[in-house]
């Protein structure tokens, strides 16, 4: 059974903070909410031993690593083709082992994935989309622009 941790507005505020700037000091983060820094190190401990807070990050800008086609795809499996194995455990090994692949989920509904991937030509691209193809239904999406939205709101 999954334990729901009921957050304060304090809470909100810290993980509005961790979500805008992970690298914040507890200091720092103590002087925006009215609390002293040990008791906001307190308040992050509790919520990282009780899963709220799963892990901090560097988000990566892949204009910078030469990797400007920032794409999102969208893969439903073909139905109609036999598959040695189930077909997640044929695909996602594929997934895992493309290092243009930045991340990718599993959905349920009318697809099947839904992955984020980062190129360096076109070329690399289409020939991604091409392996893929050979498992199912491919759409692509170029991004424009990409935005974080914090995952708390007061």
């Amino acid at each position: 059974m999954c334990k729901i941790y009921n957050l304060d507005s304090t809470d909100k505020k810290i993980l509005i903070e961790l979500a805008r700037n992970g690298r914040s000091t507890y200091k720092e983060i103590g002087d925006l909410v009215g609390m002293t820094r040990p008791a906001v190190r307190e308040r992050i401990l509790r919520m990282e031993e009780a899963g709220v807070i799963t892990g901090y990050k560097a988000e990566v800008d892949t204009d910078a690593l030469g990797r400007a086609l920032h794409v999102m795809i969208n893969f439903k499996f073909n139905t109609d083709r036999k598959y040695e194995k189930k077909p997640n455990d044929v695909l996602i090994p594929v997934l895992r082992a493309c290092p243009d692949v930045l991340r990718f989920w599993e959905i349920y509904g009318e697809l099947d994935f839904l992955i984020e991937a980062a190129f360096s030509s076109k070329d690399a691209m289409h020939a991604f989309l091409d392996e893929l193809r050979d498992y199912g239904f491919v759409r692509s999406h170029l991004i424009a622009m990409t935005e974080s939205a914090a995952p708390v709101r007061e």
